[in-house]
Protein backbone atom coordinates (compact mmCIF):
# COMPACT_ATOMS: atom_id res chain seq x y z
CA UNK A 1 0.00 0.00 0.00
CA UNK A 2 0.61 3.61 -1.05
CA UNK A 3 0.64 6.59 1.09
CA UNK A 4 0.70 10.36 -0.04
CA UNK A 5 1.41 12.45 2.41
CA UNK A 6 1.35 16.30 2.45
CA UNK A 7 4.23 18.76 3.00
CA UNK A 8 2.80 19.85 6.19
CA UNK A 9 3.38 16.12 7.49
CA UNK A 10 7.02 16.39 7.07
CA UNK A 11 7.18 20.09 8.44
CA UNK A 12 4.97 19.03 11.57
CA UNK A 13 7.53 16.04 11.89
CA UNK A 14 10.47 17.81 12.14
CA UNK A 15 8.62 20.62 14.41
CA UNK A 16 8.96 19.25 17.98
CA UNK A 17 6.93 22.16 19.29
CA UNK A 18 4.08 21.27 16.93
CA UNK A 19 1.21 19.98 18.58
CA UNK A 20 0.49 17.91 15.52
CA UNK A 21 4.17 16.28 15.77
CA UNK A 22 2.57 13.24 17.94
CA UNK A 23 0.64 12.43 15.36
CA UNK A 24 2.90 12.74 12.54
CA UNK A 25 5.40 10.28 14.61
CA UNK A 26 2.58 8.37 15.15
CA UNK A 27 1.70 8.19 11.39
CA UNK A 28 5.57 7.07 10.21
CA UNK A 29 5.93 4.94 12.43
CA UNK A 30 2.53 2.96 12.05
CA UNK A 31 3.50 3.14 7.95
CA UNK A 32 6.85 1.24 9.66
CA UNK A 33 5.84 -0.94 11.24
CA UNK A 34 3.44 -1.86 8.69
CA UNK A 35 5.20 -1.85 5.62
CA UNK A 36 2.91 1.40 3.65
CA UNK A 37 5.19 2.99 1.25
CA UNK A 38 5.21 6.44 2.31
CA UNK A 39 5.15 8.72 -1.03
CA UNK A 40 5.42 12.39 -2.16
CA UNK A 41 6.52 14.61 -4.77
CA UNK A 42 9.58 16.90 -5.69
CA UNK A 43 6.71 19.92 -5.01
CA UNK A 44 7.07 18.97 -1.30
CA UNK A 45 11.02 19.49 -1.47
CA UNK A 46 10.49 23.16 -3.38
CA UNK A 47 7.73 23.79 -0.40
CA UNK A 48 9.81 22.45 2.51
CA UNK A 49 12.74 24.97 1.33
CA UNK A 50 10.42 27.90 0.20
CA UNK A 51 9.01 27.44 3.93
CA UNK A 52 12.42 27.71 5.68
CA UNK A 53 13.49 30.35 3.37
CA UNK A 54 10.91 32.72 3.98
CA UNK A 55 11.35 31.37 8.08
CA UNK A 56 14.76 32.81 7.62
CA UNK A 57 15.52 28.61 8.89
CA UNK A 58 17.34 27.80 5.46
CA UNK A 59 19.60 25.14 7.05
CA UNK A 60 17.01 23.64 9.21
CA UNK A 61 15.07 23.76 5.81
CA UNK A 62 17.77 21.74 3.90
CA UNK A 63 18.11 18.91 6.85
CA UNK A 64 14.33 18.83 7.14
CA UNK A 65 14.63 17.97 2.72
CA UNK A 66 17.22 15.25 3.61
CA UNK A 67 15.07 13.28 6.54
CA UNK A 68 12.11 13.87 3.71
CA UNK A 69 14.59 12.08 1.05
CA UNK A 70 15.17 9.16 4.03
CA UNK A 71 11.55 8.68 4.82
CA UNK A 72 10.01 8.43 1.36
CA UNK A 73 9.71 5.26 -0.79
CA UNK A 74 8.63 6.77 -3.52
CA UNK A 75 8.86 10.57 -4.81
CA UNK A 76 6.34 11.54 -7.87
CA UNK A 77 7.83 13.96 -10.55
CA UNK A 78 6.65 16.80 -11.99
CA UNK A 79 6.32 16.52 -15.70
CA UNK A 80 4.53 17.45 -18.65
CA UNK A 81 1.62 15.65 -18.45
CA UNK A 82 1.37 16.39 -14.61
CA UNK A 83 1.14 20.14 -15.54
CA UNK A 84 -1.25 19.92 -18.09
CA UNK A 85 -3.54 17.79 -15.30
CA UNK A 86 -2.32 21.00 -13.03
CA UNK A 87 -3.25 23.82 -15.15
CA UNK A 88 -6.65 22.12 -15.90
CA UNK A 89 -7.34 22.10 -12.35
CA UNK A 90 -6.30 25.85 -11.82
CA UNK A 91 -8.96 26.58 -14.25
CA UNK A 92 -11.69 24.21 -12.17
CA UNK A 93 -10.52 25.55 -8.50
CA UNK A 94 -9.20 29.34 -9.35
CA UNK A 95 -8.96 30.29 -5.92
CA UNK A 96 -7.18 27.54 -4.47
CA UNK A 97 -3.66 27.46 -3.56
CA UNK A 98 -1.40 26.96 -6.68
CA UNK A 99 1.15 24.16 -4.38
CA UNK A 100 -1.98 22.63 -3.82
CA UNK A 101 -3.04 22.14 -7.10
CA UNK A 102 -0.13 21.08 -8.17
CA UNK A 103 -0.47 18.30 -4.99
CA UNK A 104 -4.02 17.03 -6.53
CA UNK A 105 -2.29 17.05 -10.21
CA UNK A 106 0.43 14.28 -9.21
CA UNK A 107 -2.51 12.51 -7.57
CA UNK A 108 -4.38 12.53 -10.20
CA UNK A 109 -1.86 11.99 -12.80
CA UNK A 110 -0.40 8.62 -10.50
CA UNK A 111 -4.11 7.19 -9.80
CA UNK A 112 -3.76 7.85 -5.55
CA UNK A 113 -7.34 8.56 -4.06
CA UNK A 114 -6.64 9.98 -1.13
CA UNK A 115 -3.51 12.50 0.42
CA UNK A 116 -2.60 12.37 4.38
CA UNK A 117 -2.85 16.14 5.40
CA UNK A 118 -4.00 18.97 8.19
CA UNK A 119 -4.46 21.36 5.21
CA UNK A 120 -8.21 21.96 5.32
CA UNK A 121 -8.12 23.84 2.06
CA UNK A 122 -7.71 20.05 0.35
CA UNK A 123 -11.23 19.55 1.65
CA UNK A 124 -12.62 21.82 -1.98
CA UNK A 125 -11.21 19.29 -4.01
CA UNK A 126 -13.70 16.55 -5.14
CA UNK A 127 -11.27 14.08 -6.76
CA UNK A 128 -9.68 13.07 -3.85
CA UNK A 129 -10.03 12.39 -0.32
CA UNK A 130 -8.12 13.76 2.48
CA UNK A 131 -7.27 12.24 6.21
CA UNK A 132 -5.97 13.79 8.72
CA UNK A 133 -2.98 11.32 10.80
CA UNK A 134 -4.83 11.00 13.63
CA UNK A 135 -8.52 9.96 11.49
CA UNK A 136 -5.88 7.63 9.92
CA UNK A 137 -4.59 5.70 12.58
CA UNK A 138 -8.00 5.87 13.70
CA UNK A 139 -9.82 4.13 10.98
CA UNK A 140 -6.39 1.73 10.94
CA UNK A 141 -7.41 0.67 14.59
CA UNK A 142 -11.17 0.07 14.19
CA UNK A 143 -10.62 -2.13 10.97
CA UNK A 144 -12.12 0.61 8.80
Amino acid sequence: MDLYLDTNIFIYLADNSSQFNKSCRDLIKFCQKHKIRIITSTETFQEIIHYAKNTKQLTSGIIIAEKVLLLTDGIYSIDKKTIEVYLKQVRKYPSAKSRDLIHLAVCLENGIAEIVTFDKDFKQFKEIRTITPDNLLSNAGSGK
